[in-house]
């Protein structure tokens, strides 16, 4: 985790200006906001960067109460410039600093696949929030070729696909790109179950076009977001 922190803090002056082709996460608000429904009154967004999430938010919706959780000190100076009424702190998704349900809805746009564990990344967001979860994020499937994708799902079901992982990327379990930092092979879909039993509704859809000729998602979409609805006792 602190190597992941080291590259952010390096890196946050430039981060905003790498990431322009990057729609993705913007167009998961824009399109999975409204199907949370009103009475929304604050947000917690995990690993807000440079806050730019949470800066749409609040133009689209200016009477919210903004928090966000970012690990790096560099980019927490970044986004509470950017957004002085907000509540910026300095943690990690697997542990944040907040009771339960008491954040609205708790949003991560691109953090999953930086995650050493994203499973309990998802515990904590479901667990502070109150209304609803929404995250976009990678679909690692989707990526290469036909041959790839079937070798690659194949590995999953059998399996072996961390194994084969770790060797392709020199005995590390995680990737590294000048772009994107340290980052894991990673899906969504590896989490969809826990994400499923945890709604009362789950909605999911693409964020970029379909690759490829497959009309199957898990084949087709390299980005994809969902919006769970806490499933209410």
């Amino acid at each position: 985790m602190s190597t992941a922190t080291e590259y952010y803090d390096k890196t946050a002056a430039q981060y905003d200006a790498l990431r322009t082709n990057e729609p993705e996460h913007t167009f998961a608000l824009e399109i999975g906001w409204p199907l949370i429904g009103d009475e929304v009154h604050s947000v917690l967004d995990v690993g807000c960067g440079t806050g730019r999430g949470l800066s749409w938010l609040a133009q689209e919706y200016p009477t919210l109460e903004l928090h966000g959780i970012e690990p790096s000190v560099s980019m927490i100076a970044i986004a509470a410039k950017r957004l002085a009424s907000a509540d910026i702190r300095q943690g990690i998704g697997e542990r944040l600093p907040f009771q339960d349900e008491s954040i609205d809805v708790v949003t991560a746009t691109g953090i999953m696949h930086h995650a050493d564990n994203p499973a309990l990344v998802i515990s904590e967001m479901f667990r502070v929030a109150r209304r609803a979860v929404l995250i976009s994020d990678h679909n690692n499937y989707a990526f290469g070729g036909v041959m790839t994708q079937r070798i690659r799902i194949g590995l999953k079901v059998c399996g072996l696909l961390k194994a084969v992982n770790y060797l392709r990327q020199g005995f590390n379990h995680r990737g590294y790109s000048k772009e994107d930092g340290w980052w894991y092979p990673y899906s969504l879909f590896d989490n969809y179950t826990d994400i499923a039993k945890r709604s009362s509704r789950l909605y999911i859809f693409p964020t970029r076009p379909a690759v490829g000729s497959s009309s199957n998602i898990l084949f087709s979409q390299g980005h994809f977001a969902l919006v769970a609805m806490k499933t209410t006792s």
